[in-house]
């Protein structure tokens, strides 16, 4: 029994040996989960704050009539998330082309017209109402050819038909004065 007994404690010590660890482990994440518990307490008292502030972020923002930044807004962390309107954007903000409703973002177009305001500026086809930091709604939208007819549409007219290419080599045929092009 004694060489049982010896190897039950060799065993057992061998096994905290290799589990000491993962107990310094599972301490260390039981302490930080309850600082993280002590934080969401805290973040819960302030959310009321936070999101008074918020409000008042917003409407300076639209008083000076600058887009409101995207902030993420603060909520308790039991909250369940509101379902959001879509909003349609205010007349200041809107896209300079006529009947888009989407938020200005770069010289006052949005997003896919700014993509072919750059597209008509690098082909040579701006038009005339498409000016830079354009007033909402005030430039008329253009529909752009696609596929073979737009390639044929950018190239430049052909000029009169060059004249054929000099062959490169002459052959004189037996009994014939005339040279004759191998091409």
């Amino acid at each position: 029994m004694s060489f049982e007994k010896a190897l039950r404690e060799m065993i057992r010590g061998e096994l905290a040996a290799q589990l000491s660890p993962l107990q310094k482990s599972i301490a260390q994440l039981e302490r930080g989960l309850d600082s993280l518990q002590a934080l969401r307490n805290v973040t819960g008292q302030l959310a009321p704050l936070l999101a008074q502030r918020g409000r008042e972020v917003v409407l300076r923002h639209a008083q000076t009539q600058a887009p409101p930044q995207r902030a993420a807004p603060a909520r308790a962390p039991e909250a369940a998330p509101a379902p959001r309107a879509k909003a349609a954007p205010t007349s200041g903000f809107s896209c300079a082309v006529s009947g888009c409703r989407r938020p200005a973002r770069s010289k006052g177009y949005c997003s896919a017209h700014y993509q072919k305001l750059r597209l008509l500026i690098r082909t040579n086809r701006r038009p005339a109402d498409w000016v830079d930091d354009a007033p909402p709604q005030s430039a008329r939208d253009m529909k752009l050819p696609r596929g073979r007819a737009a390639a044929r549409d950018r190239e430049p007219e052909p000029v009169a038909p060059k004249e054929p290419p000099k062959p490169k080599a002459w052959v004189r045929k037996k009994g014939s004065a005339e040279k004759v092009s191998l091409n």
